[in-house]
């Protein structure tokens, strides 16, 4: 099978660049599929290059460049190449690429379907779920297609990110706990009330941690003013390329996101498989995995208090957190196995074909 993948951008942050590193660094060691990567741009095209055919960079189809114009050359383009390469499925991770690439397949005899990594705000002109075919990467977005946009259940699969489990390593715990906080600086994902929530805590407790913000964004400089308001200690380490390196050597990941749209953060996966006790508020969709004090504890969302306490109880009785962090890691490399990731995309592959 010849699949042609189009994403907006490759990134070194961003989770759906990464859940496509990770596919496509295992479903290279397969005979029975052979992929290129179609996209906009990005910082992190050359990681791509070794894991499949080739890497095919064109602005038109770029989210952010969209106009009447960049879609009809994208179109185009898109038409142009599929009829020189003959490819059997085009697998997009964006909305719009996805129309796009629905409108060439009346063209040019082609399957398509379309990646949903999070619930697509309800506005512009175009067709958000185009596609007759579509994979979801949690269960409050295959509900929301199914039950809202009435998608046949035939049509829609429930795939969830994989993501490799790293080696194991003993942390060690004393010393002073570090809690992270990591993703896109960006006011959906609530690091004021993780700042907020740390300038509560009592001074016993701030001695025993010390808290780290990994990523960048647009809200950056208001975070950083933010801390320095609130008085508190918080290290701004920047974007963080690979995060698992620096998760080998924390102990609490905490995620303070109001979302209402997104899947599931694969960083919330990673903290998990590096052995982190995970934080996290009630975001939409979080308990499809997530379940307080079984395998995380939870704390209601644009809730700086609760955080407050949820880190006081945390760091308090860290020694005591580790069935919680054993859970969380187990029920990790269960529901997001690599393997099973990509043996579900394929086998829909074929059925989409038959």
């Amino acid at each position: 099978m010849r699949i042609l993948i189009i994403t907006n951008q490759l990134l070194t942050t961003c989770g759906v660049s990464k859940h496509l590193l990770y596919f496509l660094s295992e479903v290279k060691k397969r005979e029975d599929v052979e992929f290129t990567i179609l996209c906009g741009g990005g910082d992190a095209i050359d990681d791509y290059k070794n894991l499949c055919k080739e890497v095919i960079v064109n602005s038109a189809f770029m989210h952010e460049n969209r106009s009447t114009i960049n879609f009809i050359k994208a179109f185009l383009f898109l038409v142009q190449l599929l009829a020189k390469n003959k490819y059997h499925i085009i697998h997009s991770h964006t909305h719009y690429a996805d129309n796009i690439a629905n409108i060439a397949s009346y063209f040019v005899k082609v399957k398509t379907l379309q990646t949903v990594h999070g619930i697509i705000e309800p506005i512009g002109i175009l067709n958000h779920y185009p596609s007759k075919y579509l994979a979801s990467v949690n269960e409050h977005v295959y509900d929301y297609l199914i039950k809202q946009k009435k998608k046949s259940s035939k049509n829609v699969k429930l795939i969830r990110n994989g993501i490799p489990v790293p080696i194991k390593i003993e942390k060690a715990v004393n010393q002073k706990l570090k809690i992270i906080s990591a993703g896109r600086l960006i006011p959906e994902k609530g690091f004021d009330i993780f700042i907020k929530a740390i300038s509560k805590l009592n001074k016993d407790t701030l001695n025993k941690a010390e808290f780290l913000i990994a990523g960048k964004g647009d809200y950056e400089s208001e975070l950083k003013k933010l801390a320095a308001k609130s008085n508190v200690s918080i290290y701004f380490i920047g974007e963080v390329k690979d995060l698992n390196p620096k998760l080998v050597s924390t102990h609490i990941f905490v995620t303070a996101s109001r979302s209402k749209s997104e899947g599931f953060p694969i960083t919330i996966i990673e903290a998990a498989l590096n052995r982190n006790l995970i934080l996290s508020s009630k975001f939409l969709g979080h308990d499809s995995i997530l379940k307080d004090k079984i395998n995380s504890l939870i704390f209601n969302v644009n809730d700086p208090d609760d955080l407050t306490e949820k880190l006081e109880y945390a760091i308090q009785n860290f020694k005591n957190m580790n069935k919680l962090i054993e859970r969380s890691y187990n029920d990790a490399c269960t529901e997001f196995n690599l393997d099973k990731m990509v043996s579900e995309t394929v086998s829909f592959y074929k059925e989409i074909l038959r």
